[in-house]
């Protein structure tokens, strides 16, 4: 016999009354040597300026917002009969005592003792009131790519089984089928509903986390290079009405003008100087931790993936934010003493967290479908489009016509071996650099028609301070094609000038390395090109245009041609699924 009602009902205020253990404490013992290395990262500084984040509005009534949306979600299940189950129900209320050597603990303390908790009562209340099961169709996720031991990510997801098979049977099965496309083509648009980002619990961090308590005007850090600059707009994508009007952002932007949403066409206008500066690689010996680039990185991953919450946490204490991105603001919770937190305890507080998360995606999904199927979508342009477009003057038009843009691949590639400097932007979602980064030539050409063996491209006299226009030359990249155990490979628009003026283009891949170890694996493969490309009878390798060096991000590129469809894309396409194993010819082995 199942207990009454009345003690699930019991059960259900234990689970939110329920805070971290008093007990929690950062093993000191064992540190790194290494001091807290900055959290930008390469993509953070090439977000679209009509993307970036403006304004930090301090707004302490968040976690009671969130606390009212876990009441009245769980009002309206019992209002509309539901009743909670034991079926499935085996979690562990209390939480224990933990020893956080690192980010990523402070990260799994919360997805063993809080996120599984949450989810499943968020599933139940958001996406199947009407089963008995407690299983969740979300779980959160940590981010193994690029977890240090100061900085570590995580972020909630659609449930995936094993090659993308969502749900479980007793799911597939409970589900209706409209339900279940609704949580694909949701997973498909927002891969990731909302971001984490974990600290340990170090003074640093609870210092840094505790003392935003006043709005601030955000100064969004761009590359420095100096004499190039894409002004560029994009269209944004909706914000949730629901949330826009909890946070009564029209009444606390009065002052601040900005425009409505739309999908208008992208424009971009390039203003380039006859010399370009790249910046001078930086002389710091350690970084001082400064909350304002914390924001940054995070709200630009933001933007990437289309979220809206973002959620800061130490262990000890967390941050929550709220991202508007027509006002480009973040609305920041005052400190949450994970400990300590009363009125609403911390597992009601996330429970209202996740549900406000699930159901701000639902409805942002719906708004850009209705965009999309509107017939004046093709017609939407802004007035800061329309602006751009007259940016450019005729004299520039004429200029532009009289160069004679063509493309010319074998000339290309040949001026390409004398160039020393990458211009590098982003051109795809909300990536669309204001200005581009420098990356300096490390690595010699290794075309057989072109070879420079022996130009030692690390002396410091190879870098210069200043570039004319026929000393470097402009990278555009587009979304990614693929990432592997090296990096992550772009498709690469190739753009230079000529000392005639003329100007040649062709379409390259940039394979990209950002940690230590990957940059290494990186370099020796360059060195494996250099070498093959210098032995006779060597068939069907790609040729490649150099190995360069990002001084502000560290970031390291090789620039190759496109080698084509690898085998299993191939594969995949033949049988049409997922392929564990590839099929080959003897003359393509």
């Amino acid at each position: 016999m199942p207990p009454a009602e009345e003690s699930f009902q019991s059960l259900v205020n234990k689970t939110f009354n329920a805070n971290y253990n008093v007990g929690i404490t950062q093993d000191l013992n064992g540190l790194p040597e290494e001091p807290i290395a900055p959290p930008f990262e390469f993509y953070d500084r090439h977000v679209s300026s009509n993307h970036i984040l403006k304004n930090v509005v301090y707004l302490p009534s968040i976690p009671h917002l969130l606390s009212k949306t876990c009441d009245n979600a769980v009002r309206d299940f019992i209002t509309n009969d539901h009743k909670f189950s034991y079926d499935g129900y085996d979690f562990d209320l209390e939480m224990p005592k933990e020893k956080f050597k690192d980010a990523r603990s402070v990260g799994t303390y919360y997805s063993d003792n809080v996120g599984e908790i949450s989810e499943a009562y968020m599933s139940k209340l958001c996406i199947h009131p009407y089963l008995d099961t407690w299983e969740s169709v979300f779980q959160f996720q940590q981010d193994i790519s690029n977890k240090t031991f100061y900085r570590s990510e995580g972020y909630l997801c659609l449930f995936m089984e094993p090659f993308r098979d969502f749900f479980s049977e007793s799911m597939k099965e409970g589900l209706p089928i409209s339900t279940q496309v609704a949580l694909r083509e949701l997973f498909d648009k927002y891969p990731r509903q909302a971001m984490w980002h974990f600290f340990p619990m170090l003074d640093t961090f609870t210092t840094i986390l505790r003392n935003v308590t006043k709005d601030i005007k955000f100064n969004w850090e761009t590359a420095r290079t100096k004499g190039y600059e894409i002004k560029t707009h994009t269209g944004l994508p909706p914000d949730g009405e629901a949330l826009t009007k909890k946070l009564h952002v029209n009444e606390m932007s009065r002052n601040r003008k900005f425009e409505p949403y739309s999908l208008a066409t992208k424009k971009t206008v390039n203003k380039a100087s006859k010399r370009v500066t790249p910046p001078q690689k930086s002389t710091r010996s350690s970084y001082r931790p400064d909350f304002r680039h914390y924001l940054q990185h995070a709200w630009a991953q933001a933007a990437i993936y289309d979220t809206t919450f973002i959620i800061f946490n130490c262990g000890r204490y967390q941050r929550i934010g709220i991202r508007h991105r027509a006002s480009q603001t973040l609305y920041l919770s005052g400190v949450i003493d994970t400990v300590n937190i009363q009125n609403p305890h911390y597992m009601k507080l996330n429970l209202g967290l996740l549900i406000s998360i699930v159901r701000d995606a639902l409805e942002r999904k719906k708004l850009v479908d209705s965009l999309v199927t509107n017939p004046e979508y093709n017609n939407i342009k802004t007035r800061s489009a329309d602006n751009l477009e007259d940016k450019e003057t005729p004299k520039s038009k004429r200029q532009k016509q009289a160069s004679g843009l063509f493309k010319c691949t074998d000339i290309l590639f040949k001026e390409l071996v004398h160039r020393k400097l990458a211009l590098v932007s982003l051109d795809y979602n909300a990536l669309c650099s204001p200005v581009p980064s420098s990356f300096i030539r490390i690595g010699e050409s290794c075309m057989r028609d072109s070879p420079t063996e022996g130009t030692d491209w690390t002396n410091d006299e190879c870098q210069q301070k200043i570039y004319s226009n026929q000393e470097y030359f402009i990278l555009k990249l587009l979304a990614p094609i693929g990432s592997g155990a090296i990096g992550v490979a772009h498709p690469a628009q190739v753009q230079l000038t000529l000392e005639s003026g003329e100007v040649l283009e062709g379409n390259l891949v940039f394979k990209m390395a950002f940690t230590e170890e990957r940059q290494q694996k990186l370099k020796h493969e360059f060195e494996m090109y250099c070498r093959i490309s210098r032995t006779e009878g060597i068939e069907g390798v790609v040729d490649v245009h150099g190995l360069f060096h990002d001084l502000e991000s560290g970031a390291m590129g090789m620039l190759m041609a496109d080698g084509g469809q690898n085998l299993r894309q191939r594969e995949m396409e033949r049988i049409g699924a997922y392929a564990e194993q590839v099929t080959t010819t003897w003359r393509e082995k």
